[in-house]
């Protein structure tokens, strides 16, 4: 008997899929597809069952498809199966994808309560309301165009982009701490000049 017979009858094959990520670690492309066809589909599920939404399993399989093109030479038989390193590469990519929308969501909610703007619903609304909500947005544009550059571009990136404060620092190439320093400050004005403009 094989002593694979048991991966065969999985429909895996540990010995040939080392060798295809050997393959790809040197940048051999037919070893990159004949991985990728054996194994998206599976791949595509594992993320879907974290994400459950179509468009962003799809984009997460794609990154997870690069970072296996980049990151191939990493796997070592000791670690695992490939079956388990690319399962484990494509579940976290999703729970770091779908930790990243949780964040920005609670960074766009913060937003909203911080500066007093209501956020966007689908229910009719009256003349009045539509004007006090249009009357606010002109408000906190007014005020964001008084802040300094460097204020307004951290608030920008961590409110709106929904970026973490670390990614930030790392973008501008800057230490965390002036970035947080910058949000703080920002908001603090922020608030100030809107409770001066709205008075």
């Amino acid at each position: 008997m094989k002593a694979n017979s048991a991966n065969d009858n999985l429909g895996y094959d540990d010995k040939a899929d080392t060798e295809k990520l050997r393959g790809i670690a040197n940048g051999d492309r037919t070893s990159f597809r004949e991985l990728v066809d054996r194994y998206d589909g599976l791949l595509f599920a594992a993320i879907q069952h974290v994400l459950n939404d179509r468009s962003d399993s799809e984009e997460v399989l794609q990154e997870v498809l690069f970072s296996l093109w980049q990151k191939a030479h990493l796997y070592h038989p000791d670690k695992g199966r490939p079956v388990t390193w690319l399962s484990s590469m494509a579940r976290n990519r999703a729970i770091d994808r779908l930790r990243k929308k949780q964040r920005q969501s609670r960074i766009r909610e913060s937003y909203h309560a911080e500066v007093g703007v209501v956020p966007r619903v689908n229910i009719p609304i009256s003349g009045y309301e539509a004007a006090i909500r249009r009357d606010q947005c002109y408000l906190v544009s007014l005020a964001l165009n008084e802040l300094t550059e460097v204020q307004r571009e951290a608030i920008d990136l961590y409110y709106l982009k929904g970026m973490s404060q670390l990614e930030i620092a790392n973008q501008l190439g800057e230490p965390l701490g002036t970035i947080k320093a910058r949000v703080r400050r920002g908001m603090q004005r922020l608030r100030v000049l809107l409770d001066r403009k709205s008075n």
